[in-house]
């Protein structure tokens, strides 16, 4: 009997896209179901039941409850490792583990930035958040080598802990006109199959905001 996998979502979490990623890059079949924050529907009993912090992603993969997007991450290539999403060597391996997990300061100073906005509207962004990020962005483009991923020459891990957090980046205004490598890593990966596939719905349909395109 093929293993039963639900997910639990919303359009524009990052953390929750990072295992749609996942799991379409691991070709694994699941039900798929996307819930509505302006209802607080991720406060439901159905998701309380499994996951009491009431966020997403919730996942469910056979009996086996996994809510934080890397410990999710870490679960499906624990459990099924073909196709492999680390690489071979140790050294290489090392690598991926360090940005899967760095990938979280370059999400919290896009957060703050983006927190301010939405409670203050109609105020510029304070200088100390923009060079926070501007220096953090400045980390992350000298990562990068002309056409290699987060964490060296083939897809990880690590791009799909850090990944929709730079593509967040972009929907609320960022331009990266400054980082030409970042810019052309946002769009290989913006046109994987597994991004493409789960790409947010609402981003579809929705303008973005502006407030980070002096970046």
């Amino acid at each position: 009997m093929a293993a039963q996998r639900t997910i639990w979502w919303g359009s524009g979490s990052a953390p929750a896209w990072r295992v749609l990623i996942g799991l379409k890059e691991k070709g694994l079949e699941y039900d798929s179901k996307l819930i509505e924050f302006s209802k607080k529907e991720h406060k439901s009993e159905d998701i309380l039941r499994l996951n009491p912090r009431g966020q997403v992603p919730t996942f469910l993969d056979d009996g086996v409850v996994v809510n934080e997007s890397l410990a999710a991450l870490l679960y499906l290539q624990d459990k099924y490792p073909e196709p492999s999403l680390l690489p071979a060597t140790i050294e290489g391996r090392a690598l991926v583990y360090q940005r899967f997990q760095e990938a979280a300061n370059f999400h919290d100073k896009v957060s703050q930035v983006i927190r301010f906005k939405w409670t203050n509207a109609d105020e510029a962004l304070p200088q100390d958040k923009l060079d926070a990020l501007q220096a953090e962005l400045e980390l992350w483009e000298s990562y990068l080598s002309e056409d290699s991923f987060i964490a060296g020459p083939d897809f990880t891990l690590a791009d799909i802990s850090f990944g929709p957090f730079l593509l967040v980046f972009k929907r609320f205004g960022g331009t990266l006109k400054d980082f030409p490598k970042l810019n052309k890593y946002a769009e290989k990966i913006e046109a994987r199959p597994s991004f493409e596939d789960s790409y947010p719905p609402h981003w579809k349909e929705t303008p973005g905001k502006d407030w980070l395109d002096s970046l």
